[in-house]
């Protein structure tokens, strides 16, 4: 979701003090033709942060085509189109910024797989371009030109940069200094425990040291955490085409849970709850009490959760998990009061009577 942020915080801002400082001195006409022209980039602004993304995207397609010299609203839709994946269509938007455009158009050759071609575009003097610039170098073999990108990031984001580890134990593994390569991909994995390429490297660096075992078990470390990283970025790609549904949100939560996130799967499923439809709530909030419970161990979050969501919807299921959680932990007079209120939601339910019997001791 990198683009996402971006494409509000580079988009020319029509009404603000610095605006208006430049419109001094201007004829009332040209200050008419200027606002005009800044129209569809805040409307497409406000589309954008109200989550309206493809709606943002035709405002600043119909003004580029009605206006097709108009940097700023072209950087602003392919900044756009980066931040939705659409890739081919932002590298094409782009081709008309000029040299100023390079950065945008290395990413989107880079993210299609154009490695060479990015290789071209991208800027030495952009940090995120020169980070581009050691992956795509790396991919095409031309490794002098890797090291010296990444030799250049180094100096300039410092060694603690969370990817830095992973970077020198690649090229450590890949000059054949396998005991220094384990040692950086020990240190990335410490700080990112589903660094995949970590994972990996660390697998192929132990066994070529004779350290079999280990070796094996990483490897199936990486191959465990793999779909789950997979499950994660197409759960993320849901949210960046539409971030209003709770939904979305929901399946970025249960993705960082199986990843063992807990913070950040309990940041999503937040996000989650707020935006939830009436018929989404309960599936979202008995998934979220169940890692308040079971990877938090915080069963009190995991009762305010459900109690939250019961406030809008009472559900059956809502009472017999909190009942559940409660008696777990021997208090049964209180998981008494939430059986009760689970069954007179669901009379005939015998599953509810048999806990409602077992909370009363009887």
């Amino acid at each position: 979701m990198m683009w996402a942020a971006v494409v509000l915080a580079c988009a020319p801002v029509a009404a603000n003090g610095g605006a208006a400082a430049g419109r001094e001195g201007k004829r009332p006409e040209e200050q008419a033709t200027e606002q005009t022209k800044a129209q569809p980039a805040a409307r497409a602004r406000e589309l954008w942060s109200n989550g309206e993304r493809g709606e943002a995207v035709k405002v600043l397609e119909a003004a580029l085509a009605a206006a097709p010299g108009e940097e700023a609203l072209r950087r602003q839709l392919s900044e756009a189109l980066m931040a939705l994946h659409r890739y081919a269509a932002a590298l094409e938007c782009a081709k008309g910024l000029g040299r100023e455009g390079a950065a945008l158009r290395g990413a989107a050759l880079f993210k299609l797989g154009r490695h060479a071609e990015a290789l071209e575009e991208l800027p030495r003097e952009d940090e995120a371009s020169l980070r581009l610039r050691i992956d795509a170098a790396e991919a095409l073999g031309r490794f002098g030109e890797s090291d010296s990108a990444l030799e250049e990031w180094l100096a300039r984001v410092g060694a603690e940069h969370a990817d830095a580890a992973r970077l020198r134990g690649l090229r450590a593994a890949r000059e054949g200094r396998h005991e220094e390569a384990a040692a950086q991909f020990e240190l990335a994995l410490k700080r990112d425990p589903c660094d995949a390429a970590a994972l990996f490297g660390l697998g192929q660096a132990l066994k070529r040291l004779g350290r079999t075992q280990r070796a094996l078990e990483v490897l199936a470390e990486h191959r465990r955490i793999t779909p789950l990283l997979d499950q994660l970025d197409f759960a993320e790609r849901a949210v960046d085409l539409d971030p209003r549904h709770g939904s979305n949100w929901a399946a970025v939560g249960d993705a960082q849970r199986a990843l063992g996130r807990v913070e950040l799967a309990r940041a999503a499923y937040g996000r989650a709850a707020q935006l939830a439809t009436e018929d989404e709530v309960v599936a979202i909030a008995l998934r979220h009490a169940r890692l308040e419970a079971e990877e938090a161990r915080d069963v009190a979050a995991a009762l305010a959760v459900l109690e939250a969501a019961g406030a809008r919807k009472s559900d059956a299921r809502l009472w017999v998990r909190a009942g559940d959680l409660v008696l777990e932990r021997g208090e049964r007079e209180r998981a008494r009061g939430y059986f009760e209120r689970a069954l007179a939601l669901r009379p005939d339910d015998a599953q509810i009577v048999k806990r409602l019997e077992a909370a009363r001791g009887s």
